[in-house]
């Protein structure tokens, strides 16, 4: 079937052409494409919130303790981007959860509608630089053929897509894991865009940030608490932690306190249903064999503590194996100066540099190294 005008039809060719001015406006969104304009109309095209966005990776339910961190970390989201750009460093000791608690922070504030724009979370040890950019560009909608080359002009691009969404009502949150340098944090950082970011470190970053959380190891209450939730997500049923309490409070104390060995100790009574609480209490009280206890394929504190120690320096390395060689609980810095035959302002500022393995003491000018760490270091081959 062919289309042809009726006989008192004019063809559309002999129209009159109507040469009144075209007004076009698009207004409301963020656009990173092509844009497709029409002839005498406005329209308002919402922002549309990228898939990439809204993947955050969901906390682990066993997640327990830290409500005072939670509170921080709510209170912090809850300023407005726009008046600042707020850097937020979670820190603490090898294990203790950081992730865990960003990731359940996030979801908190997401649930309460904070950032409507989604959120962008990079475990920094895998990705960090210039194609961590290029990968952000690209979640928040950019086009692959339009990422610019320069890890400049893609930290340019960044900040301006940032301060666009914030100005159409769709700030972001951007999460930064697991970063151990301030150098993987160039171009990701802009001081102008308004957005809270947040940053987990394993490491002492100086002074990075507005804000700083440190994480101390759980009490033994909530440590015993995590413990119950990561065995009941295997097995509802079991009753092991609540049934022996003292039995449950010792192996959080041999735990340290610290969730990823609490959560190694969960799995490993998970898996054998039938063992007894105390034969794991028994088992991790000897202090020759606790590293090796606490060891999963999944969950493996002496591979964290080989990736932090072999970012140390040799006379950082050498600073913490003479700490840990102490008997004593707690050691000064001057008498560690005094075995290092360095002056006391450099001890002091290398025992700085340590924070995230070992904690100030009860007095002033003192240091003192958890179990679990200590042990490490004293099964560390001895190269100085």
């Amino acid at each position: 079937m062919t289309d042809t005008p009726l006989e008192d039809e004019e063809p559309l060719d002999d129209e009159p052409l109507d040469n009144s001015p075209v007004d076009n406006a698009i207004s409301g969104g963020l656009f990173l494409s092509w844009v497709m304009q029409g002839r005498d109309f406005t329209f308002r095209m919402p922002y549309q919130l990228p898939p990439a966005l809204a993947a955050l990776p969901a906390p682990t339910p066993a997640f327990a303790g830290y409500g005072d961190e939670l509170a921080a970390l709510s209170a912090l989201f809850a300023r407005d981007a726009r008046q600042g750009s707020p850097v937020v460093v979670v820190g603490g000791p090898t294990g203790s959860g950081k992730t865990e608690l960003v990731l359940t922070a996030a979801h908190q504030a997401l649930a309460q509608g904070r950032f409507p724009g989604g959120v962008l979370f990079a475990d920094v040890s895998r990705l960090h630089g210039s194609a961590l950019l290029g990968g952000f560009l690209r979640a928040m909608g950019l086009p692959a053929d339009r990422v610019p080359p320069s890890r400049a002009a893609r930290s340019a691009l960044y900040a301006l897509i940032l301060t666009e969404l914030a100005r159409n009502g769709s700030p972001l949150l951007i999460v930064l894991d697991d970063v151990t340098h301030p150098d993987q944090l160039a171009g990701l950082l802009p001081a102008t865009a308004p957005a809270t970011t947040i940053v987990t470190t394993p490491v002492h970053l100086g002074g990075l940030g507005t804000d700083r959380i440190v994480l101390r190891p759980l009490a033994t209450a909530d440590a015993t608490r995590l413990l119950h939730r990561a065995v009941t997500m295997a097995h509802p049923d079991d009753t092991r932690i609540l049934d022996h309490p003292e039995d449950a409070a010792r192996v959080a104390d041999l735990c340290d306190g610290l969730p990823l060995a609490l959560r190694t100790a969960a799995v490993l009574l998970a898996e054998s249903s039938h063992r007894p609480l105390a034969e794991l209490a028994a088992d991790l009280a000897d202090s020759r064999t606790r590293l090796a206890e606490l060891a999963h394929p999944d969950r493996d504190l002496r591979t964290r503590l080989d990736a932090v120690h072999a970012r140390l320096d040799p006379a950082q390395a050498r600073l913490l194996r003479l700490l840990a060689l102490s008997d004593a609980p707690e050691t000064t810095t001057p008498a560690l100066a005094a075995l290092c035959a360095e002056p006391e302002d450099t001890v002091r500022d290398r025992l700085t540099s340590l924070l995230h393995l070992i904690e100030s003491g009860t007095a002033p000018g003192s240091w003192r190294m958890r179990g679990l760490v200590r042990l490490y270091v004293r099964a560390r081959p001895d190269t100085s």
